[in-house]
């Protein structure tokens, strides 16, 4: 499942951090480790990296031993488990933008003097830039995400409407594609357009920022909420108005819906992710290509972007063994490869290019997209911001997109979410 799925209940997750200012050292384990498999903590049943197991067994000796639980009792569980002191645990999944509170809680290895270095111009540098945190690396970038807008053939032609161009100096401006959107809709499409991820904050941190309004936080340790400026008041209006015009649908608002509307022809535009490919081209006669991620006029060109981490557990039993269980999954081409299965997209820089470059030869209309990926990882992505807030900026920022959505005024919700957010961030323990 991709990390921007994920949606975790505030109240489970603040309850595993309630009380806990500092975690216990973690003593050593009865066994050797030499003669212990790898403790590798994810969610569900790892089938997603049975394949990067495998050939690190192979190549190492050494099994991994895959423990998972139910995807939305990941963060809270894993800080469950150190608090009891062995955790068991040598590598875990790390949601990057976890990263201040696990550190403040010291449950992730310092990798600076073993990564930092060895993965420049391997790793995509806002990846790297990503996995660190108050000047040190702290986690092993290993998927990676971008959004394409794509289109349906059919009802573009339909509507005569040209189709947007593949290169990134075709990028359309927001006002424009919803004025194409608009045009395909009187020629027959059910719905001009539509977001995969409504109202999420990873899908729509990029309006914002696009107009210079930034993530929605500032100051040095990023805690100081800033959602009431102006490009947060342009974005907001831009998002309500077109749903107001009907344009952009107020339902269904889930991710395998938005999708699923793509593929039975009903909407004309659809930003989305770029792991739909394999879906889309399962569809028989659906006759469809993809576009640079749209922008503001005026602002700059922003797409959202990264995905999970592999993170060393703090005392880690195997310590030795995770460091090459990382380096195996992040910067070994063959093993970062495989490391892809699950996130389709890799931060690897190489290897990346080796999983796009076949996206044309599964379908003729897709082109050049492989070229417009890369580009956008290394120009335009955008990370979440690494703030200790960011739980709760998740929650009431998409809570406030989900009302202008249904028809809030903009100024007023994010006026509203300014102060909220205050409120939050000041229980926040620095």
């Amino acid at each position: 499942m991709s990390i921007m799925g994920y949606r975790l209940g505030r109240r489970g997750f603040m309850t595993g951090l309630l009380g806990v200012s500092s975690l216990p050292l973690l003593g050593p384990l009865p066994v050797a480790a030499q003669d212990q498999p790898l403790g590798f903590f994810g969610y569900g049943d790892g089938a997603g990296y049975k394949r990067l197991f495998d050939a690190f067994e192979k190549m190492s000796g050494k099994k991994v031993s895959f423990e998972g639980v139910p995807f939305a009792d990941l963060q809270n569980t894993i800080v469950q488990r150190f608090r009891t002191g062995n955790s068991g645990i040598d590598v875990f999944l790390v949601d990057p933008t976890y990263i201040p509170t696990f550190d403040k809680l010291g449950i992730l290895t310092d990798l600076t003097s073993a990564f930092a270095e060895k993965s420049k111009g391997v790793l995509f540098p806002s990846d790297l830039q990503g996995a660190t945190y108050n000047g040190k690396m702290l986690s092993m970038p290993i998927g990676e995400s971008t959004q394409l807008l794509f289109y349906n053939k059919k009802l573009l032609a339909k509507a005569g409407v040209e189709a947007p161009g593949v290169s990134p100096d075709a990028r359309l401006t927001w006002d424009k594609l919803i004025d194409l959107a608009k045009k395909v809709q009187k020629g027959g499409a059910e719905i001009g357009f539509g977001f995969e991820q409504v109202d999420r904050y990873y899908q729509l941190q990029i309006l914002p920022e696009s107009l210079g309004g930034g993530p929605g936080v500032k100051g040095e340790d990023l805690l100081t909420p800033d959602v009431a400026n102006d490009g947060w008041l342009q974005a907001g209006k831009w998002y309500g108005s077109i749903f107001a015009d009907g344009v952009a649908s107020r339902g269904p608002t889930s991710t395998t819906e938005m999708a699923d509307l793509f593929k039975a022809g009903r909407l004309a535009f659809f930003v989305g992710s770029p792991w739909q490919i394999a879906g889309f081209n399962k569809v028989e006669g659906l006759d469809y290509a993809a576009a640079p991620h749209p922008y503001f006029a005026g602002g700059k060109a922003v797409t959202p972007s990264e995905s999970w981490h592999f993170g060393v557990a703090a005392g880690a039993t195997n310590a030795d063994l995770a460091m090459e269980f990382l380096n195996y999954a992040g910067l070994d081409k063959d093993g970062s490869l495989f490391a892809s299965d699950e996130d389709f997209l890799s931060a690897n820089i190489a290897t990346s290019a080796e999983v796009l470059k076949t996206l044309p030869q599964q379908n003729s209309n897709l082109k050049g997209i492989d070229l417009l990926i890369s580009y956008e990882l290394a120009n335009t992505a955008v990370r979440r911001p690494r703030t200790l807030g960011y739980l709760q900026l998740e929650e009431l920022v998409t809570r406030a997109w989900s009302d202008i959505r249904n028809g809030s005024d903009a100024a007023q919700t994010f006026t509203q979410l300014q102060s909220e957010l205050e409120r939050s961030f000041k229980r926040i323990e620095r």
